[in-house]
């Protein structure tokens, strides 16, 4: 990653936007198909592109979010029983070593 800042164009919902980062291209590429696979998802559902942007969008964002919750709470669980794991194999070693 360079830390020099460029501006990536990238369309979502059909608009195009320019985003400036130090992250590569590609990187907001992928975000940005991500996203449109998403909204794609919502208006398969039912509603209009042309018309209902504003509740596409909101509504995109609200199943990423719980996606990204998710994600979270599946990562500190595993991080709690790894914790859980290392301490209790801790204790063993100790008690092994006295």
């Amino acid at each position: 990653m360079s830390n020099k800042l460029k501006v990536v164009k990238v369309n979502i919902l059909g608009q195009d936007y320019f985003i400036r980062t130090k992250a590569s291209s590609s990187y907001f590429k992928k975000v940005a198909n991500y996203i449109n696979n998403k909204t794609k998802e919502i208006i398969e559902s039912g509603l209009d592109p042309d018309t209902q942007q504003l509740r596409i969008s909101v509504l995109t964002c609200m199943n990423i979010t719980d996606e990204l919750f998710l994600y979270k709470n599946k990562k500190e669980d595993i991080l709690n029983k790894i914790e859980l794991k290392s301490n209790a194999l801790l204790d063993f070693i100790d008690e092994k070593i006295k």
